[in-house]
């Protein structure tokens, strides 16, 4: 009996046995954490795609573009579907396109994708007020919430597995020539692309918020231009190295005069007087002034050896043809043109500029050609084309080309619903009001 009690057969065995418990404890902890860190990951692919996609949609809403029916928070949820997370409780129902979302989640188990539009600066994501929707990034909030098993004898009976994501709307470039779009009727481009464009020796983006279409193959003079679109590019072999930076496929570029369409003068239609009799023919002068407070101005034809010299102020032009061959000239200058007008210049010598500050309206500030109708706008021809200013044209279709330059100041930008680009065309932004400058935008994840 004395001899049992002192041998230490098994011993060993039992005290590994004893080892092993929390050994195996460890080990089944670990595991689990493991498959928390996996579900981590997939939560925040789903939170990255969520946010970055929500602020795609958003750059449009911020450009005033054309969008796309979906609002920022399907489009955000969309691709968190995409990526496998879906509000689970009470269940999103919403039939997104490629759901990786599974038809049911094991016991105990629930998700949750929350999208917000709001402010992101300096680190920090604020939201709106309530009933407001404005910002310039979007946040995604994806969790899993499930049950506690090995770690529950550590006192946790449920796990949140939270993932978060912040994509931030930006505005990196100015531009200097935008088409909004849509593509015209005959196909091709908003924004087309022949010939040459000049420099001031910096250059400056060109955008569509549509598609690009080079005619042919362009050139550039000087540094620090690129040709940018929000839907593509044709023909394909014409895409693919302009020989400047370019990308097709970026958010739409703000619109940064879009106010001017509602604008109240808008609706100013009489009484209409003809300007320097409506014809000025050669060897004949003729000094206008400005007709801001009140009335309108019809026809104006500019022929070869005519001169007319536009006093400083606002023009408003309503039902008008407008057609300048000969000598126009004019400093501090806006041009408003309203219902059927139409407005093309042709060679001759075209000398005018935008006011900083336009006495009547603010919302004209830097402002040259504000064109609120829809006849076709040609500018261009042989003779020398001196535009300095921002010339709005939201919904015509305008060609600008021929020995165009700056005056007065080096600011020559264009707005156009299609743009045909062609022959030296001079285009700047440097000098342009802060309140006429279109920006592109890029999108980022922040956080």
């Amino acid at each position: 009996m004395r001899n049992l009690l002192r041998t230490q057969r098994g011993s060993a065995a039992f005290a590994t046995a004893i080892a092993l418990v929390p050994l195996i404890g460890a080990v089944a902890l670990g595991a689990e954490a493991g498959s928390w860190y996996v579900t981590r990951k997939h939560a925040q692919n789903a939170a990255d795609s969520g946010a970055y996609s929500g602020a795609l949609r958003l750059a449009c809403t911020i450009a005033g573009a054309s969008c796309d029916a979906q609002s920022v928070d399907y489009r955000g949820k969309e691709f968190a579907a995409q990526n496998g997370f879906c509000n689970s409780s009470p269940k999103d129902s919403t039939p997104y396109p490629d759901t990786q979302c599974p038809s049911s989640l094991p016991t105990r188990v629930s998700r949750a994708v929350q999208i917000d539009i709001g402010t992101y600066s300096s680190g920090t994501f604020t939201t709106p007020p309530p009933g407001s929707s404005t910002g310039n990034a979007v946040r995604a909030r994806v969790s899993q919430q499930q049950p506690a098993y090995l770690s529950a004898v550590l006192g946790l009976t449920t796990v949140n597995i939270p993932a978060q994501a912040i994509a931030l709307v930006q505005l990196p470039s100015k531009v200097c020539a935008l088409a909004l779009g849509p593509n015209p009727n005959s196909g091709g481009g908003a924004l087309k692309i022949s010939g040459s464009s000049s420099s001031n020796g910096t250059g400056c983006p060109i955008m569509s918020d549509d598609s690009v279409q080079f005619a042919s193959t362009p050139s550039f003079t000087g540094s620090g231009w690129a040709v940018f679109g929000a839907t593509g590019c044709s023909p394909t072999n014409t895409c693919a190295n302009p020989g400047v930076t370019h990308n097709y496929f970026m958010p739409p570029a703000i619109n940064p005069l879009q106010g001017l369409d509602a604008a109240s003068f808008n609706t100013r239609t009489s009484p209409s007087t003809k300007p320097c009799g409506g014809n000025v023919t050669n060897g004949q002068t003729c000094s206008l002034n400005p007709n801001s407070a009140s009335g309108v101005y019809s026809d104006l034809k500019v022929n070869a050896g005519g001169t007319v010299n536009f006093a400083a102020g606002t023009y408003f032009f309503y039902n008008a043809t407008i057609s300048f061959g000969g000598t126009v000239s004019g400093t501090g200058v806006t041009l408003v043109l309203l219902g059927t007008s139409s407005l093309t210049i042709n060679g001759g010598n075209v000398n005018l500029s935008a006011p900083t500050t336009n006495a009547f309206s603010s919302a004209l500030n830097g402002v040259l050609i504000d064109d609120q109708s829809r006849a076709t706008v040609s500018i261009g021809g042989n003779g020398v084309i001196k535009l300095a200013g921002a010339m709005y044209f939201p919904k015509a279709d305008v060609s600008f080309g021929g020995s165009t330059q700056p005056s007065n100041t080096t600011c020559s930008s264009v707005i156009a619903k299609t743009l045909n680009l062609s022959g030296g065309a001079y285009l700047s932004t440097d000098g342009c009001a802060p309140n006429v400058i279109a920006f592109t935008q890029v999108v980022s994840l922040v956080q």
